[in-house]
């Protein structure tokens, strides 16, 4: 019963636990701008990459999709990173709407043409053509008939130049909105997304194709060294960066000093905390955790 049982606890557990980082990315992402550092296709199925691969990059469907797409997001362009889902072997990292070709976006540029069929009237005739034996009956008739064919056909090359150039401006609508429905970018993972991933995890991938200002850049390192570590108060192992506030107060207390400093256009606010022995220096920008240091005393 009990080796029954545990599976069952295991996957609830890591379930748990992704829906959590899902969470913690969505909220520490989601809002914020970043800067592209590659142009990206204007459609949902963005870029593919493979964190856990050397050749991380598919530049061969990358091709593909800058061919056939018109380009949404520009080398240097500043965006908002508008959602982040995690899924089970996928997390999409969207960018300024995730793309043209969504759920309720409408990418159909097709018009159908349907040539006219025979009239009734023009039937009739064939039929008395068929049995006419008086050749100027017939050369009536055919004239008749001809004439009726004459114009089913001018109708329908009007229809069709009609169809065409509907499709023609369905197609440049639609590529007006994907040059601004922004794009995405797709972390594939061979099995699972890792239980654990975090955000520098997301942000480590990306690197070489985006820029997190807010998070300095996505370097931003904690400088807690290995013997700091080990003399720190035990609250202070609980510290992760991406944690809100309010979660950082709930784990050390009030500070006992506090300072916003603006970098860049960045607002930073800085937050120190004294734990026994230690006193712990906390960055936050946008309310979230971007960096730590701690001073052994």
């Amino acid at each position: 019963m009990k080796n029954a049982v545990l599976p069952i606890i295991l996957a609830m557990t890591v379930s748990f636990l992704r829906a959590q980082d899902a969470g913690a990315l969505s909220h520490f992402f989601e809002g914020k701008q970043v800067v592209v550092k590659i142009d990206l296709p204007g459609s949902q199925q963005g870029i593919d990459i493979y964190p856990q691969r050397p050749d991380s990059f598919d530049a061969k469907a990358y091709g593909r999709r800058m061919k056939s797409f018109p380009v949404s997001l520009r080398n240097g362009d500043t965006v908002v990173v508008t959602t982040v889902k995690v899924k089970d072997e996928l997390i999409e990292f969207q960018l300024g709407g995730g793309g043209f070709g969504t759920l309720g976006d409408d990418s159909n540029t097709a018009v159908n043409f349907t040539p006219a069929r025979k009239s009734q009237r023009e039937k009739d005739l064939e039929e008395q053509l068929s049995h006419a034996s008086n050749p100027d009956q017939k050369d009536s008739i055919k004239g008749k008939l001809d004439s009726l064919r004459r114009d089913r056909e001018r109708n329908d090359r009007r229809n069709r130049a009609l169809a065409e150039r509907a499709a023609q401006i369905k197609r440049q609508r639609v590529d007006e909105e994907r040059a601004t429905g922004g794009s995405r970018f797709n972390l594939k993972y061979d099995a699972k997304v890792p239980a654990n991933v975090t955000p520098q995890d997301v942000m480590a991938a990306l690197a070489q194709y985006v820029s997190f200002p807010f998070a300095g850049d996505g370097h931003a390192a904690s400088t807690v060294g290995a013997s700091d570590a080990n003399s720190a108060p035990d609250a202070v192992h609980g510290l992760q960066k991406g944690m809100r506030e309010d979660q950082v107060r709930a784990l050390l207390g009030n500070p006992t000093s506090v300072t916003d400093t603006e970098h860049d256009g960045l607002q930073v606010h800085t937050e120190t905390f004294v734990q026994r022995n230690s006193s712990v220096r906390a960055e936050f920008v946008n309310g979230v955790l971007v960096r730590y240091s701690i001073d052994v005393r």
